[in-house]
């Protein structure tokens, strides 16, 4: 359908809010994604959303939002919507470079500031620490690591995989991805969540601002590593060392490009691994016909991840874009410096794109698929995610064959403050030993 044609929709029945002829409004009668309500069930609001409102302005939140899959997809790859939140107009005024603090340094020479050109440049040399050697001694330290996981949960009547699995792998995974001993991964776990925490824009400015500064001891932590591995003889084969030896025709990463992979590989595979294996564990054992084809068709796995995390939609406000310049968009007169939440996980769930998508199906074609999203700023923490959700999913099985969610819920709870997610932080398995 053509896009414009289906944001010029009749208005509703009962809009929500009053609504200019020149474009759809909202407000938080029809999505609050901070309500405790939508939290737990937020299909209706995402069901509006995608099917009446698939872009339009909410008047509470002051920000365009972008919710249908074919609305989703086409912004994560126009180039009119940028990733830098220096393009938002109540971003802080810009700082003289000698006032720069390791944080705003990093943030400036990451792959979600910088110009295409130098965009591509990073890719490029960023490419060799995720090549199949790199990562295939990734997988030997997150299985062992998994191991040790299970092996810390025994053999209990209960448990809770919040606590047990889903609070600890992700963090511990990139914590030995990026060669952080074990005796740090307190300190570690911190910096990933002041790191995560700071680039936030629902967040008020002085969380945001006592989360950058809480950031400085671990981008200090990671410059000392990298000029440590560059004065030694060779910086290593692993994920750092391979960004210090990346070359081409000469050219290298500085340090803080290297420091601003290390900080997107957190973002990006601290928080959604964390979600994916509640969500993914709830999910299977919830549709136990489902769990048992993946243990009958292991070669699912990969495919199953994807529709797990699909399946289990477990954002609120998931991703933003900055209007770089006015732009028309599905109809909408958006104004150059306006935030636009990507509501992916709305998208997700559009069933003009996904029949049934409230159905776990395992051998979905997931071909278009925004999961991990799309075009430059496909999710760079993808494999890491996906790999660790197999392993947590093959051990899970191994171990607790006959598993199922406690009282049938698993007496779910959620953490109604997150930031960004949906965040289950209670699930009570009942392991049949």
């Amino acid at each position: 359908m053509n896009p414009v044609a289906r944001s010029a929709v009749a208005a509703p029945a009962d809009p929500v809010g009053a609504r200019p002829s020149s474009r759809l409004e909202i407000d938080g009668r029809l999505f609050n994604p901070y309500s405790k309500d939508f939290i737990r069930s937020p299909w209706d609001a995402w069901d509006r959303l995608v099917r009446d409102y698939p872009v339009c302005w909410h008047k509470d939140l002051q920000m365009w939002v972008c919710s249908s899959h074919d609305a989703c997809s086409e912004m994560l790859k126009d180039t009119r919507f940028s990733t830098n939140y220096k393009n938002w107009e109540h971003a802080p005024a810009p700082k003289p470079e000698a006032d720069k603090n390791h944080f705003e340094k990093a943030i400036d020479a990451g792959l979600f500031a910088v110009e295409v050109r130098e965009h591509l440049r990073l890719r490029k040399l960023t490419m060799p620490a995720f090549s199949k050697p790199v990562m295939m001694k990734i997988d030997a330290k997150i299985r062992d690591l998994i191991v040790t996981c299970f092996d810390e949960i025994g053999s209990p009547a209960t448990f809770d995989a919040f606590e047990m699995i889903a609070e600890k792998l992700p963090v511990r995974s990139i914590a030995r991805m990026v060669g952080v001993p074990t005796d740090m991964e307190n300190f570690f776990h911190d910096f990933a969540v002041n790191v995560v925490t700071a680039t936030r824009i629902n967040l008020p400015l002085k969380r945001r601002e006592q989360a950058i500064q809480d950031t400085l001891p671990g981008f200090q932590y990671f410059l000392d590593l990298i000029r440590q591995r560059r004065a030694a003889p060779h910086p290593g084969d692993d994920f750092v060392g391979s960004l210090i030896s990346a070359s081409d025709n000469g050219d290298r990463l500085d340090d803080y490009s290297i420091v601003s992979v290390i900080q997107a590989v957190i973002v990006a595979g601290s928080d959604t691994a964390t979600d994916l294996h509640t969500y993914a564990l709830q999910g299977l054992l919830k549709n136990p016909q489902q769990f048992a084809l993946l243990k009958q068709q292991p070669e699912l796995m990969e495919n199953a991840i994807i529709e797990l995390l699909r399946y289990g939609a477990f954002g609120k406000t998931p991703q933003f874009r900055f209007a770089a310049q006015d732009a028309e968009f599905w109809g909408q007169p958006i104004k150059k410096g306006q935030s636009i939440l990507l509501n992916l996980t709305a998208a997700w769930v559009d069933p003009q794109k996904w029949p049934n998508p409230r159905q776990l199906d395992i051998t979905r074609k997931m071909d278009g698929n925004i999961v991990f999203g799309a075009g430059a700023h496909f999710c760079i923490g993808t494999y890491l995610v996906r790999v660790q959700g197999g392993l947590m999913i093959q051990e899970f099985a191994r171990r607790f064959p006959n598993a199922e969610l406690l009282n049938g819920d698993g007496e779910v709870d959620y953490d109604y403050q997150h930031h960004n997610a949906r965040r289950i932080n209670k699930l009570m398995i009942k392991t049949h030993l």
